[in-house]
């Protein structure tokens, strides 16, 4: 297991093309499975705050939000459709188990 992260699920539960959302501490945090990679996201929409991007569409590397279409890279975060970022968060796989970086205070 690695230091810092967390096991949230195995690779087979988590469909290619598809999230999932995970509680991690206090953080809500979107889990995607994108071209045999996996990416961690805040689940939580910087245009409304919405906690629904794991509920997203998915178009190559970029998530839009269901409510109202903000889009956000899985690789950095940054909007696509506006001045919003989302959190980006390490993704650790081993074996067939996925760990996602904890989140600290400091970030």
């Amino acid at each position: 297991m690695h230091e810092g992260f967390v096991r949230v699920a195995g690779v087979s539960e988590i469909p290619e093309g598809r999230g999932r959302r995970f509680e991690i501490g206090n953080e809500e945090v979107a889990l995607w499975h994108v071209r045999g990679r996996f990416y961690a996201i805040s689940n939580v929409c910087a245009h409304q705050h919405v906690s629904a991007l794991h509920l997203g569409t998915l178009d190559g590397l970029t998530i839009s939000c269901p409510m109202h279409g903000w889009t956000y890279s899985l690789e950095t975060g940054k909007s696509e459709s506006g001045d919003g970022r989302v959190r980006i968060f390490a993704v650790s796989v081993e074996g067939e188990d996925v760990f996602i970086e904890v989140p600290t205070l400091t970030r």
